[in-house]
């Protein structure tokens, strides 16, 4: 449905265009409620206004900081025109519609840049701009929320040419409008949390600032941000990276193997070493020995409680970060003499949660559905079907390939007793450079046998030639998603080799 404007609230701290745009509202005989700094600008250019006063029943106060903030405004934005019983208690109350907002916040940002002090801070957080425009952003229905100037020629040229502002342009800026407040309440988050909160040691690097605001993006009991720091000292940006990484990929094979228990070790946001067993301290010699050299100075995270068996094998190594859902009275005792190691206590997440993750680019973010569990649909596509008994190892590898570093190639098998990585090639531009580049040579190092082996690819081999390169290693068994226009290729090169293959259906890049 499309609205004519007939009153108009105008309140904004940056005034770009601002004169040019409220001519024209005063030409389309739009009346215009204004206040403070943007009263006085429109006094002095000739236009003329409705003090705010006069729609609130109340004057300005405390040096501005009460002006829009009123039951008059929020009714007059808030009520449903299309609804009987809010028409009817509009008009009983007197109170009369304002079907268009203009309105830009206070300068937070710009105020924050300029490294001024917390009280010029606190003055520059805005509180009845956003809302007013939560308010009218909500009922888009019947109200437009202009944001900023650069949407002004939008609503100028819609008002020329049909004299009305569309349904879609209106829910455009209600989108707009919600973005802007999620930013605005955003950097005041971080900006306060340095000056007034416990900010990190330091982000990714040593000279970068870097805080951790808990945010509700989960509707699991168990998570990171919420652990229970036991002991070490301040944790810095990329702690927390590798302890997310090993968290949610403990996490995710605990509740694959909830009998097991389940050791995952974290280097530079990479898993180096994983490994199941029914035995704790033999699931954390496993996943060390995988890869002890990244080891040194890992992050580990564990399903079960840490003892003081554990807890002795880690006091003779370095170590950055242990994470467990408990800790033994015992163990605590023998982790206090290692000062600097951060122990965290939480459950772990809940493998049936959901979740919403986020990530910064130059202007904007990144907003997705964090990727849940693993593929139920395994395919045997090959002449030689996949083994039954290899099923688990399957399952745990897609697991632990979940949380490397795309393109990224992971061999998995058992050994001793438990489920472990045998070898893995991350973070590559293509994939059979994990194979031939990376894994070839540490498997070489390591001499493990490749006979029950499997492997695993977070996406599928766009050629053959991987295939050759995992025959050459002497792997037999291999997972991927599928989905290549060359699949049939890759089927024949397996068959070829007689080798099995199992198609999941589902990719896991992690970039």
């Amino acid at each position: 449905m499309n609205i004519k404007p007939k009153r108009a609230l105008v309140s904004v701290s940056d005034k770009t265009n601002l004169i040019e745009f409220c001519k024209f509202l005063n030409d389309f005989e739009v009346e215009i409620i204004s206040t403070g700094g943007t009263a006085k600008a429109l006094k002095e250019n000739g236009i003329p206004y409705t003090p705010i006063e006069e729609v609130t029943g109340n004057p300005e106060a405390f040096g501005g900081r009460m002006k829009t903030i009123s039951f008059q405004i929020g009714s007059a934005l808030l009520y449903r025109r299309e609804v009987k019983e809010d028409l009817e208690q509009a008009r009983s109350l007197g109170i009369k519609p304002i079907d268009l907002v203009v309105c830009n916040l206070y300068p937070f940002e710009k105020v924050a840049r300029a490294k001024k002090p917390l009280p010029e801070l606190i003055e520059n957080i805005d509180i009845g701009g956003p809302t007013m425009v939560r308010a009218a952003a909500k009922n888009y229905a019947s109200v437009a929320c202009v944001t900023s100037s650069e949407q002004y020629p939008k609503i100028m040229a819609e008002l020329t040419t049909s004299a009305a502002i569309s349904g879609e342009t209106r829910k455009q800026l209600a989108f707009a409008a919600f973005t802007m407040i999620a930013s605005y309440d955003l950097s005041i988050a971080i900006e306060l949390s340095h000056e007034m909160g416990t900010p990190l040691r330091y982000g990714e690097n040593p000279h970068q600032r870097a805080t951790l605001l808990k945010i509700d993006n989960t509707d699991s009991a168990g998570t990171l941000a919420s652990a229970k720091f036991l002991q070490g000292k301040e944790l810095s940006y990329n702690n927390l990276l590798d302890s997310d990484q090993a968290f949610k990929c403990c996490s995710e094979i605990a509740a694959l193997q909830p009998k097991s228990a389940v050791c995952v070790i974290v280097k530079h946001g990479t898993p180096c070493g994983v490994a199941a067993h029914l035995n704790a301290i033999e699931a954390l010699k496993l996943a060390w020995e995988a890869d002890s050299i990244s080891a040194f100075g890992g992050i580990l995270c564990f399903n079960q409680e840490v003892g003081s068996e554990i807890a002795q094998f880690l006091k003779e190594r370095f170590i950055e970060v242990v994470i467990a859902p408990t800790f033994s009275n015992e163990a605590l005792q023998i982790l206090s003499t290692k000062k600097n190691v951060r122990v965290l206590e939480t459950p772990l997440k809940d493998p049936h949660a959901s979740e919403w993750t986020a990530r910064s680019i130059s202007g904007g973010m990144l907003c997705q559905d964090e990727d849940r569990g693993i593929s139920d649909e395994l395919s045997s596509v090959t002449r030689k079907k996949f083994p039954e008994t290899l099923l688990p190892v399957a399952r745990f590898g897609l697991a632990v390939t979940k949380y490397l570093k795309s393109n990224c190639i992971g061999i998995f098998g058992e050994k001793d007793g438990g489920q472990v990585v045998l070898s893995s090639g991350v973070g590559q531009p293509n994939r059979l450079d994990c194979i031939t580049r990376l894994i070839k040579s540490r498997l070489a190092e390591k001499k493990e046998s490749l006979e029950n082996a499997v492997l695993v690819s977070d996406a599928f081999f766009p050629f053959s030639d991987s295939i050759e390169a995992a025959h050459d290693l002497g792997v037999h068994y291999i997972v991927q998603p599928g989905g290549s226009i060359k699949d049939q290729e890759v089927i024949v090169a397996c068959d070829r080799y007689e080798m099995s293959m199992l198609m999941t259906g589902k990719r896991h890049f992690r970039h």
